[in-house]
This record gives structure tokens, sequence and C-alpha cells, in this order.
């Protein structure tokens, strides 16, 4: 996808290490995936347990979410927003602007 504005996804992984709220959880921007999309990885107690290829549970592992940039629109997703990155992510746009 094609953002409105010039902000290339290269631009976010200065973001990884940042912690953000997500959820009334805290969380840290722990890897960025193809499409500009942000991997959060919970820092609290709170884990699933991850299966294994034939669904079978067998270790505890953190909770992550998976959040996308942009919307459909080009414009900042409203989960982004809500992280509080959306400050970030205006003066990193601005960055490249300049």
């Amino acid at each position: 996808m094609i953002p409105n504005n010039k902000f290339t996804c290269d631009k976010l992984l200065t973001l990884l290490g940042q912690q953000v709220t997500y959820q009334s959880q805290k969380c840290e921007i722990i890897e960025l995936l193809e499409g500009c999309e942000l991997v959060l990885q919970v820092l609290e107690d709170e884990t699933s347990i991850q299966a294994t290829q034939y669904g079978e549970g067998h270790r505890n592992v953190p909770a992550t979410y998976i959040l996308p940039v942009f919307d459909g629109e080009g414009d900042f997703h409203a989960d982004i927003v809500g992280t509080g990155l959306g400050s970030l992510l205006k003066e990193l746009q601005q960055q490249k602007l300049d």
C-alpha cells in the first residue's frame, strides 16, 4: 500500500524497542513486518500457549499483537494512533519531508 504521504516504512525501523501501551497492556515493538506492520510483545506476565503445527500447546510464550501502520486510505491506522505512536510517526513523517 502506498500511503497518502511520502512516508516510507523504512523509517519505522527507528521504532524498534519503543515501549507503548496497547489495550491497557505495556508492550514493546519487537519487529517490523513487510507491508508496514508492527509486532508488539506484551511485557507483563501474561502469556499464551504456543501451539505446534499439529495444534498441540506445549509452551508458554509472551502474547504478541500485529498492528498495521496504515489504514485502507493511507492514513495512520486507528490502532497505531491509540498506542500513542501517532505523534511520533508524525515527527518521522516531517523528518522525511524536510
